[in-house]
């Protein structure tokens, strides 16, 4: 992986994006009037990455405000073996890394372009606080949006202390099917994003979808899972605990 050279400001033309349609789509900027939404758009200069190019890593000091305007941004930790955890595939109209805004902490992630030609909107950490004294609506944004991601987090923990990973893929693959209305259907994901679904790594995943198929509850053929036994993948995703 390599770091992203230093930024320098690209006009919105030179990309392509539009910054406001992004920024009408980060979760605690959603809603704020349009005068507000302008000012963030000013603040910003544009990044042009790489696949592969880090944008952060964990431990680092906050990188202010980063807003995917086109392609998409890994979130991810490793442990102590290397093996990644993908915490989540950032599209455009993410913000990544913003806790650190509120917090005043290091980044508890690392983060990397997932795609080649990913572009981002970056506000320097000052920047962001004057916008904020300036428009307060920005932190009554924040406030929600971090709530918002609080709940969502506890129900995360929840299932990940009730139920075991082979319990939450089971569900995973239930609502899939659920979704697609079939019983045979792709995974259009990979192993890694699912991992960041179920709150796990890309190994036991692979693990587990095979260890569902040697009891019958499933087929693999490649990339593509048919479910051959609805009721004992359902009491799997139930009474696994």
């Amino acid at each position: 992986m390599t770091s992203v050279t230093p930024s320098r400001p690209i006009s919105r033309y030179s990309s392509g994006v539009d910054r406001m349609s992004a920024l009408r789509r980060v979760l605690f900027l959603k809603g704020l009037p349009e005068e507000t939404l302008r000012a963030v758009a000013a603040a910003g200069v544009e990044r042009r990455c790489r696949r592969g190019d880090v944008l952060f890593e964990e431990g680092d000091p906050g990188p202010g405000l980063l807003v995917v305007l086109s392609g998409a941004v890994k979130a991810c930790k490793w442990d102590s073996r290397g093996r990644e955890l993908i915490l989540g595939m950032e599209p455009p109209g993410s913000a990544v890394g913003e806790i650190t805004l509120f917090d005043g902490g290091n980044c508890p992630f690392g983060a990397e372009a997932a795609q080649d030609d990913t572009v981002l909107l970056a506000v320097s950490t000052g920047q962001f606080r004057a916008l904020c004294a300036a428009h307060p609506a920005i932190a009554d944004g924040a406030v929600r949006a971090l709530s918002v991601q609080n709940r969502k987090l506890i129900e995360m923990l929840k299932a990940q202390a009730l139920h075991t990973v082979r319990s939450r893929i089971a569900a995973y693959l239930l609502r899939r099917a659920a979704e697609d209305g079939e019983t045979t259907f792709p995974l259009r994901e990979s192993n890694a994003a699912i991992g960041s679904h179920v709150g796990t790594v890309r190994e036991v995943v692979s693990r587990t979808l095979h260890g569902l198929g040697d009891v019958g509850a499933v087929r693999l053929h490649g990339r593509t899972v048919t479910v051959l036994d609805p009721e004992l993948l359902t009491e799997i995703a139930r009474s696994d605990g």
